[in-house]
């Protein structure tokens, strides 16, 4: 009987990368050097090639979900893209991976607090604000949203810590074995 190696899907704005492929070519190698075996957004990618805009888009959406449904874990690179915060994608990624009861593995290479990366002023009573916006930033020390971050797996900024980490969990016994 052959036992196959825990699947984890790489999320993150790798996706948009010049050089994608051989980003997540590498990513995967990692993965398999501690016996889990990497998917990506990429993988797949002839199935939606040359579709219009509007349906390669949905394709690509409803491809992702499957292979976050059939992965046994996410890896999630939330370092700041486009702005102090993670990927939009990617939080989307993670919410759904964890609503389907998948852990999700956090790589942040952007280890100051979310504060000290969104522009911000003090209020009478001390409570951190965005003067564009007029609303409390939030304040907990944590890499990014709380929503992102307080779980059991906190980031990481070395990505081999968060693949030892997931390799760790993922090939552990469950409690059923």
């Amino acid at each position: 009987m052959t036992t196959r190696n825990p699947t984890v899907y790489l999320a993150g704005p790798a996706v948009f990368h010049p050089a994608a492929r051989a980003l997540f070519d590498y990513l995967k190698e990692i993965c398999g050097e501690h016996g889990l075996e990497g998917v990506t957004p990429l993988d797949g990618a002839a199935d939606w090639a040359g579709l219009p805009a509007g349906r390669q888009a949905a394709a690509i959406r409803q491809a992702n979900i499957d292979k976050i449904r059939g992965c046994d874990g996410v890896i999630a690179c939330i370092s700041p893209f486009r702005g102090p915060g993670a990927d939009a994608g990617t939080a989307r990624e993670m919410g759904y991976a964890e609503a389907l009861g998948k852990p999700v593995f956090l790589w942040c290479e952007e280890t100051r607090p979310y504060i000290d990366r969104v522009e911000h002023q003090k209020d009478e009573d001390g409570r951190a604000f965005c003067q564009v916006h007029g609303m409390v930033v939030e304040d907990f020390g944590l890499v990014d949203n709380l929503m992102l971050t307080a779980g059991p797996f906190p980031p990481h900024a070395d990505l081999a810590d968060v693949i030892k980490q997931a390799a760790a969990v993922l090939t552990a016994p469950s409690p059923r074995d």
